[in-house]
């Protein structure tokens, strides 16, 4: 991931696509580098952040990465701030070779290990719980097709300050790790790595969620077993 952070940030911009993926904030595609080594990127430059009425800003992309970098966990495309023709933004990997979920579906491809997959994307469901962003948008669950590694990206409208998990969002397991990485997280490491892009009220309701999916996590170990609920 350093080595991805380091060519987004540094990497000479050539190519800028501003029409070509459409979409509510008009995100640009972004080719980086220049002979032999390129790279795509997602440029997001819509900065509106709460108490908007309608919030939606790269900031919360980027605290969402730095949030899973904390927990340990690999389900965001690296991502990293960058100013392009005098513009701030988030600057994001663009997936190549993989598949949004909603075209899985509609192309009814079926994962080599159905269980692993399953367990990917109840592992997102952790992480939007805690984020409190949409739940399991096919839109924004990617999968790679190599691997059948799942990612989310856009988190643009996440960390609304509730102080509750998502509704109808239900968790069933989680990864072990994932786990561990929650039991890790403190008052002290989210505000040093998160308070340059979320409000501090933001943060509280982060960690009453952090709090409640340790709780809730723990809740189904007791019921079902820990093998039954950590993967």
């Amino acid at each position: 991931m350093e080595a991805m952070e380091k060519v987004l940030r540094e990497a000479k911009v050539g190519k800028i696509e501003k029409e070509k993926l459409g979409g509510r904030t008009g995100p640009w595609l972004v080719t980086l580098g220049d002979g032999a080594v390129r790279q795509r990127a997602v440029f997001r430059h819509v900065d509106r952040r709460r108490p908007h009425p309608t919030p939606d800003s790269y900031k919360y992309d980027l605290a969402a990465y730095e949030l899973t970098k904390l927990l340990g966990v690999e389900l965001i495309p690296p991502v990293v701030e960058r100013e392009i023709e005098e513009r701030k933004g988030s600057l994001q990997v663009f997936l190549e070779n993989c598949i949004r979920e909603k075209d899985r579906r509609r192309k009814k491809l079926e994962p080599p290990n159905p269980k692993a997959f399953s367990n990917a994307l109840e592992e997102v469901k952790v992480l939007e719980n805690l984020t409190y962003d949409e739940c399991q948008d096919a839109d924004d669950l990617y999968i790679h097709l190599e691997d059948w590694r799942v990612c989310r990206v856009d988190f643009s409208e996440a960390f609304a300050p509730m102080s509750e998990l998502l509704p109808g969002c239900d968790i069933t397991v989680c990864s072990r790790k994932f786990y561990e990485g929650l039991l890790k997280l403190n008052e002290e490491s989210i505000k040093s790595a998160l308070s340059r892009y979320l409000s501090d009220e933001e943060i509280g309701a982060l960690l009453i969620r952090r709090s409640l999916l340790v709780e809730k996590i723990k809740t189904l170990i007791c019921e079902k077993g820990e093998d039954a609920v950590l993967f």
